[in-house]
């Protein structure tokens, strides 16, 4: 048996790393959904449409950030973890005052809860948890 840290991630990482991918592209895809909506005729001449406007962009933003942190799940980097953890713990704080406060959408909310706290426990848990401790922080680039 040889003590060398294995390379390649472990699958539980894999799967978590695509679900962070698919959270990140959702995000953008609902940001330009909402700098779209601005253009709804009843919307079109008010300053709720220049709101919606500002909240788009920074949820697109927001997405493409998600996207660049996902990319360094899979190296090993320690802060894309830890940033991800942030971002994916304020998002099921948000997710579950939503949810108590307007319980209309909650299948949606309900899949937004469970996707944060699955990736959040499968990055701090098991074999993932040991790549991490094992990777040293892993600055590639």
């Amino acid at each position: 048996m040889s003590n060398v840290a294995p390379t390649e991630p472990p699958v539980e990482l894999v799967a978590a790393t695509v679900l962070t991918y698919v959270v990140g592209v959702l995000g953008i895809l609902l940001g330009i959904l909402l700098m779209f909506i601005r253009y709804l005729p009843n919307l079109e001449h008010s300053s709720v449409g220049s709101i919606v406007t500002i909240v788009g962009a920074a949820t697109v933003l927001l997405g493409l950030f998600v996207i660049a942190l996902a990319s360094g799940l899979t190296r090993g980097r320690r802060d894309a973890r830890i940033l991800l953890t942030v971002l994916f713990s304020i998002s099921f704080v948000l997710g579950g005052l939503v949810l108590v406060l307007d319980p209309d959408d909650m299948w949606f909310r309900l899949v937004d809860l469970f996707l944060s706290a699955g990736i959040v426990v499968v990055m701090w848990t098991g074999r993932v948890a040991r790549f991490f401790a094992r990777s040293g922080g892993a600055r590639t680039g």
